[in-house]
């Protein structure tokens, strides 16, 4: 079972009108994934120039669980 360090860090930040991004991943394998999305930001804008990535955790950024278990050979 994934850790609930997310619903914690927004229980704190609540009285800051702030809460983590969190976005929604849909996977056959884990339906109810809860991995947590890396804010990103593009550095340079304008034509030709690459869009920035989103990216998401595998392992809780507070307390270093795993989000999925490994995968089995």
């Amino acid at each position: 079972m994934p850790c609930k360090c997310a619903d914690t860090i927004d229980d704190k930040l609540k009285e800051r009108n702030t809460r983590l991004t969190r976005a929604i991943v849909f996977s056959q394998r884990h339906p109810d994934n809860p991995n947590l999305m890396i804010a990103t930001e593009q550095i340079e804008s304008g034509r030709g120039k690459q869009k920035a990535c989103g990216m998401f955790a595998s392992f809780c950024p507070f307390c270093g669980t795993r989000y999925e278990p490994e995968e089995q050979p």
